[in-house]
């Protein structure tokens, strides 16, 4: 969940953006697993670049971009 002040409801998870520290708390190791990434291409490119910076082989990684939802 990222932009919380916004929010009128409650959360009582993780906040915040993706990053390579969130994967490490959540995964025994980065790399193996496959990772779909869909979204508008900026936020795709980011989270790309973010998963390579983390360890992750870029044959793990499968995207789509689309935009104007």
């Amino acid at each position: 969940m990222a932009e919380m002040q916004h929010s009128k409801r409650n959360w009582d998870g993780e906040f915040g953006f993706i990053d390579g520290a969130m994967l490490t708390r959540y995964l025994n190791d980065v790399r193996g697993p496959i990772y779909y990434i869909a979204g508008p291409p900026a936020m795709v490119a980011a989270m790309k670049k973010m998963l390579i910076a983390s360890g992750v082989d870029k044959g793990d990684i499968r995207t789509d971009e689309f935009a104007g939802y």
